[in-house]
C-alpha cells in the first residue's frame, strides 16, 4: 500500500509540474561507477576491507559480520574519506545493518560534475543510496528503493548510457521486463530528482516471496543501514 500511495503522489506532482510549466528534465549526467564489490556473504566474524581511488579523493570501506551481535546490528559498516593530496582519512560513516540471508553488495559511484561520491548498498531486496558531499563533508541518504513502486521484487542501481543513475527492479529470475526510474542530480533542489521510465508491467508472481530466493526481512527494517551523521 505504501508503495502504491507513494507512486500515485509522485505521479500527481509530476502532472502538476507540467501543467504549471515546470519540467523534470535535466542535462545528461556525469556519473561513473568506480567500484562494485559483488555480494559480500561474510562468514561469522569475517571482515572485508578495500580502498578505492577516485579523482575527487580516496574512499575506504570496511564491512564486518558480528556473529555475537543481535540481528538488527549483525553487520558493522565503516566508510572513510581522504581528500586528494591528504595523508589522513576521515571517518564519514560508522553504523550497523541487520542480518540478511544473502549478505550485502556495494557499488561506488562518482558524479564528475559535482565531485560527490555515492554508495549504493544492495541487500537483495532493498537498495539505498548514500552520498558523501565532499564540500559539506557529510553523508546523506538520497534514495531508498522501498519508496518506489514496482510489482517486481529485486532492485539494483546502475549508471545509464546518458550518465545518470537508474533504479531498476527485476524479477527473481531476471527475465522479462523491468521497472525503471532515472535518477538525476537536481541542482535547484540540491537533491536527486527522478523520471518514471515505465510502461505498465504485468507480473503474475506470488503476493509474497519464498525466503529461499528473496529475503523479505530487509523490507521490515527501518533502513538497511543506521549510522548516518
Amino acid at each position: 500500500m505504501k508503495k502504491h500511495l507513494f507512486s500515485l503522489v509522485l505521479t500527481f506532482l509530476m502532472a502538476v509540474s507540467v501543467l504549471l510549466g515546470g519540467t523534470t528534465a535535466a542535462e545528461a549526467g556525469h556519473f561513473v561507477q568506480v567500484a562494485d564489490t559483488g555480494v559480500l556473504a561474510l562468514k561469522a566474524n569475517e571482515k572485508w576491507e578495500r580502498e578505492y581511488h577516485t579523482r575527487m579523493g580516496d574512499v575506504k570501506i570496511r564491512f564486518r559480520n558480528l556473529a555475537d551481535s543481535k540481528e538488527s546490528k549483525r553487520y558493522h559498516l565503516i566508510i572513510w574519506w581522504r581528500d586528494p593530496g591528504s595523508n589522513k582519512y576521515i571517518r564519514v560513516a560508522n553504523g550497523y545493518s541487520p542480518k540478511n540471508l544473502f549478505g550485502y553488495a556495494f557499488k561506488v559511484f562518482r558524479d564528475n560534475s559535482t565531485g560527490r561520491v555515492y554508495f549504493a548498498m544492495d541487500a537483495h531486496g532493498r537498495v539505498v543510496l548514500y552520498g558523501y558531499d565532499t564540500f559539506a563533508r557529510k553523508l546523506e541518504m538520497y534514495v531508498d528503493s522501498i519508496d518506489y513502486y514496482s510489482p517486481l521484487p529485486l532492485p539494483s542501481m546502475l549508471v545509464r548510457p546518458d550518465g545518470d543513475l537508474e533504479l531498476r527492479f527485476d524479477s527473481v529470475n531476471r527475465r522479462g521486463g523491468s521497472t525503471r526510474y532515472r535518477l538525476f542530480w537536481d541542482v535547484r533542489r540540491n537533491w536527486f530528482g527522478y523520471e518514471d521510465l515505465n510502461v505498465p508491467v504485468s507480473y503474475n508472481g506470488p503476493a509474497t516471496y519464498d525466503d529461499s530466493v528473496y529475503d523479505t526481512s530487509v523490507l521490515n527494517a527501518k533502513t538497511i543501514y543506521e549510522g548516518v551523521d
